[in-house]
């Protein structure tokens, strides 16, 4: 005689299952939150490298004035409306300064325009200017109507710690000669950041 029992489960061995899951999952959800606040700060790190490059070429290309990448609260309104922010530097823009005074004026060419950065990033400057600006020459401009920014620290609510040889946070370094890069390295990153993110930090 065919015996009808009906193979599957057993609600033991279902309970087993769930658990197993249930930990896996546990153990998922910090590692893919930290990939996605990784990618965040890289995007945004990556962004604005690319902006300064922007900026740097420009300025050589056009020969007419500097180029200056700020900080702005309004990036993407119309180009006339833009204005620097010199308090903020979680949106930017890229614009020609044919009159050297480190600010945009309604006449002057809006050539890049980049919206604010996810709310959960924040971008600490060397100095409360959030601004820099390149000479015709390709080289960053010195000082003038205001301190140019020289070095800056993308990072979230971690701050800057240690993930082995790398850092919770990204630093944008400009040297002299205009050249800009950026670095996840801790000794870079936190080099940079010690002066910018009080108490480690961010924001």
């Amino acid at each position: 005689m065919e015996s009808n029992r009906h193979a599957g489960f057993s609600l033991i061995e279902l309970m087993i299952t769930l658990t197993v899951g249930a930990i896996l999952v546990t153990a998922a959800v910090p590692t893919m939150r930290d990939f996605i606040r990784n990618g965040r700060l890289t995007s945004g790190a990556n962004d604005l490298l690319h902006s300064i490059q922007v900026a740097r070429t420009e300025a050589v290309k056009r020969q007419n004035g500097n180029v200056v990448v700020c900080g702005s609260a309004n990036p993407i309104a119309n180009d006339a409306a833009i204005t620097c922010s010199y308090g903020t530097f979680n949106g930017w823009v890229v614009f020609q300064d044919t009159n050297g005074n480190w600010q945009h004026d309604a006449a002057e060419p809006v050539i890049e325009k980049h919206p604010a950065l996810d709310a959960t990033v924040t971008v600490k400057t060397d100095a409360n200017s959030n601004i820099f600006s390149f000479t015709p020459s390709g080289f960053a401009a010195p000082d003038g109507a205001r301190v140019k920014t020289r070095t800056l620290v993308i990072c979230d609510a971690r701050g800057v710690q240690a993930i082995g040889a790398n850092a919770t946070a990204r630093a944008v370094l400009i040297t002299a000669t205009g050249r800009a890069r950026v670095s996840a390295t801790y000794q870079d990153v936190h080099n940079v950041a010690l002066p910018l993110v009080v108490g480690g930090s961010c924001p």
